[in-house]
């Protein structure tokens, strides 16, 4: 199996992502996107924003050359975290739509808000963008999106800030970035490396609300497990 971590934070992220899926599947090549340079400055003042589709793109070109070289396109598994999760929706839309290669699954871990304003991201990553794109939302108003626009949409502890162990989150993604403020941001990509190592960590039930998923009489019927174990049909 092939995976493109798209992780704009520092390592930390990337090597909990890493470490969590070699261990959990050994034959996995793993390849990171390294895009720091270009992820440089505000997103408030779209300066990193204004490179996710050019970045995407590129990325996108190397890896169709993988592709075209004997990688399977069923067993290319595309994530990514924040504004990287822009990147990567680019990434499997260029795919799609130039090189005519659906992208089997694409996972979004927390979506940068500011990635839905019209000048930095054109088109917000969508379920139309790879065969099953998954959403895990964990600070939903602040860092990251409230938008619904995956195959499938988590919203653990309810999709917003503060996460359990977290400080309240910044009602807008102010700077300066700090570890303190990102927690709750950060929880996406630590929920997503717990169900590489207990895939049934997360089980989750369908809701059009979070009030209606408190009030739900019967969690089990139509339960799913977020993260890896997620059933993409």
């Amino acid at each position: 199996m092939y995976m493109l971590p798209i992780l704009e934070s520092p390592l930390i992220p990337l090597q909990v992502m890493v470490l969590a899926y070699l261990e959990a599947k050994p034959d996995t090549n793993v390849v990171v996107l390294d895009w720091s340079n270009m992820a440089l400055g505000s997103y408030l003042f779209n300066a990193a924003g204004k490179n996710v589709k050019k970045v995407g793109a590129a990325a996108a070109k190397q890896l169709n050359r993988l592709l075209e070289t004997g990688i399977k396109l069923e067993d290319l598994h595309v994530i990514g975290h924040s504004l990287g999760s822009h990147v990567a929706g680019y990434i499997a839309r260029e795919l799609k739509n130039k090189y005519n290669k659906t992208v089997k699954r694409l996972t979004l871990l927390d979506p940068a808000v500011i990635g839905l304003l019209p000048d930095v991201v054109l088109e917000h990553v969508g379920a139309d963008d790879a065969e099953f794109v998954e959403v895990i939302h964990t600070d939903a108003g602040s860092y990251g999106t409230t938008a619904r626009t995956g195959t499938a949409d988590f919203f653990p502890n309810g999709g917003k800030g503060p996460q359990p162990g977290c400080p309240p989150s910044p009602r807008f993604a102010l700077y300066p970035i700090t570890i303190r403020k990102m927690s709750s941001h950060s929880r996406s990509w630590w929920f997503y490396a717990e169900s590489l190592r207990n895939p049934k960590a997360f089980p989750a039930s369908p809701a059009k609300s979070y009030r209606e998923f408190k009030q739900n009489p019967t969690p089990d019927v139509g339960m799913v497990y977020m993260g890896i174990a997620c059933d993409t049909r």
